[in-house]
């Protein structure tokens, strides 16, 4: 009798015991539905099924009179070098040009200011041209050419363009994938309508975000300045979901 009481009291003490983990683990579920599974988070986010290109332009070995400034404008300052490559000959304000992308303007305004035009380089289906002199100012302006011939520029139909005083600005209608020069005496300005179309910064480099994963052809122009023709380079880059590619152009 006494060994029967105390095997039950044993049994009773093991029943009051706290769980380990592995207990815990092994333990049956609860009865019950499932909880049900949200499509929403399956869904992957946009950047897992796009990628990023960045497109570096170099010039190596930029000729020196091209790096230097050629004299004074009008309004005598300093006119801006055609080419002002970093110290590793990464080349700004080209514009690039990413067949079947599209590539959000960084700016759709030119402003003539000091006798000279800035951005000298523009990538937009749109245009303002506006005036920061404190004087009236005539422009001309003129379309040279198409996106799908960037190698056969021609001299075109200037028009002019009138900007009375400061804080004057005048809207130029352009048409799709058309090459256009503004010029300002012997300062000029380029403006490419086209979404496909942007301009590299100061490094040199344009990155272009949300692509659809695919084989792109990449084109680079430096248009005509200081006397000197037009360069260009192209290339292909492929573009792959969740993954940044790189292409460098040199232009010749």
């Amino acid at each position: 009798m006494v060994a029967r009481c105390a095997l039950l009291l044993l049994v009773a003490c093991s029943s009051n015991k706290p769980r380990t983990a592995d207990d815990a683990t092994h333990a049956t579920p609860p009865r019950g539905d499932a909880p049900a599974i949200d499509a929403a988070a399956e869904v992957l986010p946009p950047s897992a099924k796009t990628g990023d290109l960045q497109v570096r332009v170099e010039w190596r070995d930029v000729p020196v009179p091209m790096r230097a400034s050629p004299g004074r404008t009008a309004c005598n300052t300093p006119r801006v070098p055609a080419v002002a490559p970093t110290t590793t000959w990464g080349i700004p304000e080209v514009l690039v040009v990413v067949e079947g992308a599209t590539i959000p303007s960084t700016s759709t305004r030119i402003v003539l200011a000091d006798c000279a035009l800035a951005p000298r380089i523009v990538a937009a289906t749109s245009l303002v041209v506006e005036s920061a002199m404190d004087r009236p100012a005539k422009i001309t302006f003129a379309k040279r050419g198409e996106l799908a011939s960037l190698d056969k520029l021609d001299k075109g139909a200037p028009r002019p363009i009138q900007l009375p005083i400061a804080g004057h600005a005048v809207t130029v209608p352009l048409d799709a994938n058309g090459i256009y020069e503004l010029a300002a005496g012997a300062e000029t300005a380029w403006i490419v309508a086209s979404p496909s179309a942007g301009v590299t910064e100061p490094s040199g480099a344009l990155l272009v975000k949300d692509l659809a994963p695919g084989k792109y052809a990449v084109t680079a122009w430096l248009p005509p300045r200081a006397g000197a023709a037009a360069k260009i380079a192209k290339g292909s880059a492929t573009v792959t979901a969740g993954d940044l590619a790189n292409i460098t152009l040199e232009l010749k």
